[in-house]
């Protein structure tokens, strides 16, 4: 696949030739290049999709379809991590490139949807990040996103470990769980509160397609079939977006991305500020 810093380049190429075209995350290094490549796919009336192939795994389908249904009430919280170790990546890997490497624009997306399913078209009224950097780029990132009259979003991600990558989605008389990986979801554990510490839990298995043929470089990777399957849908009825995750969708999380980026750049720079002055 092409590095994130050749996506707008080679999508803009694609849409100026009238091919439907799916990206991959990042759509865009940022909201403005972002934002004129859905207007130019919108322009041309071709499809256009950034590649989440998350929310089009069916238990992420179910999990949005249990929310809307109040299944576990209000969403008051949302919690998830996300990190693979880069212990072993050379310093010509792609996560050090100074424009499109970093674990937030790498993995950053995989979160930042979450608030998506939570809180369906809500905007964001407040976003808080802090992070530590390596070799120049965000490397461990931890971020708090607060809904518009609704709840709240935690979440990290890093570089530093590989971490458990499990989500908690909290409601008011509930929560949802994805075990690990959340990321290419196959389990949703659904537990209904009955009472400080105890619930009724019933567990939903979506197993993944048969891959016994072949192997991959990364787990979970025949979870595409399921992306692959809703843009066929998409451009079979003639639409120009994916119905699970849209182009509005993309251009929230590429604004967000872009807050949490100068966040962490400036409390990097604050906190270097900071020990500067305590060891004069």
């Amino acid at each position: 696949g092409s590095v994130a810093d050749q996506h707008n380049k080679l999508a803009t190429m694609s849409l100026m030739a009238g091919k439907p075209t799916v990206v991959e995350k990042p759509l865009t290094l940022g909201y403005d290049e972002a934002s004129k490549l859905v207007q130019l796919a919108k322009q041309k009336n071709i499809f256009l999709m950034e590649g989440m192939w998350t929310r089009c795994f069916p238990a992420m389908r179910k999990v949005r379809d249990m929310i809307a249904a109040g299944e576990i009430g209000d969403i008051c919280c949302v919690q998830g991590d996300f990190g693979w170790s880069t212990k072993d990546n050379g310093p010509e890997d792609r996560i050090w490139f100074p424009e499109s490497g970093g674990m937030t624009l790498d993995i950053g997306m995989y979160m930042v949807q979450l608030g998506q399913v939570a809180f369906p078209n809500s905007p964001i009224e407040r976003i808080q990040a802090m992070g530590k950097k390596k070799n120049g780029v965000d490397h461990t990132v931890v971020a708090n996103i607060q809904y518009e009259d609704r709840g709240m979003l935690q979440f990290y991600v890093t570089g530093e470990a590989n971490t458990e990558e499990r989500v908690v989605i909290q409601g008011t008389s509930g929560r949802i769980v994805l075990d690990s990986p959340a990321h290419v979801p196959t389990t949703v554990r659904l537990l209904k509160d009955e009472g400080r510490g105890a619930a009724e839990e019933t567990l939903l298995e979506y197993p993944l397609p048969d891959d016994t043929y072949t192997t991959w470089n990364y787990p979970g990777s025949i979870g595409f079939f399921h992306q692959i399957e809703a843009v066929a849908d998409a451009l079979r009825n003639g639409e120009k977006e994916c119905r699970h995750f849209t182009l509005n969708d993309s251009l929230q999380i590429a604004s967000t991305l872009d807050a949490i980026l100068q966040q962490v750049h400036s409390s990097e720079e604050s906190s270097t500020q900071q020990a500067e002055a305590m060891s004069v």
